[in-house]
């Protein structure tokens, strides 16, 4: 399972500002919706794996996976969020998608 995180973000590979989402794997993941400056809902119990449990003070930086709407293309972006809230998400310019 996974979460989506909704954003309007340039596409490294084509060039063009796009409405999509991000596939990201922190949280209680129950393939919510959110947006930046939503508040992540993190997984209770002590059997989650540690990027779904709450980290110390809320803080955590994580990745997601995106398919661009308009080239079919992936790219990957960074996730951070602070405090429990989802601060920012951008193009992560190093590592590389997996469609040619």
């Amino acid at each position: 399972m996974y979460n989506l995180l909704i954003m309007k973000e340039k596409c490294p590979r084509c060039g063009v500002i796009v409405d999509t989402e991000a596939e990201f794997k922190m949280g209680f993941m129950n393939v919510d919706i959110y947006h930046i400056g939503d508040e992540l809902r993190w997984a209770t119990g002590l059997s989650k794996a540690p990027h779904q449990k709450r980290p110390p003070d809320g803080n955590s930086t994580g990745e997601g996976y995106v398919c661009c709407p308009n080239c079919s293309k992936d790219f990957w972006v960074k996730i951070q969020v602070e405090h429990d809230v989802i601060v920012l998400a951008e193009v992560d310019h190093i590592k590389k998608g997996y469609i040619e």
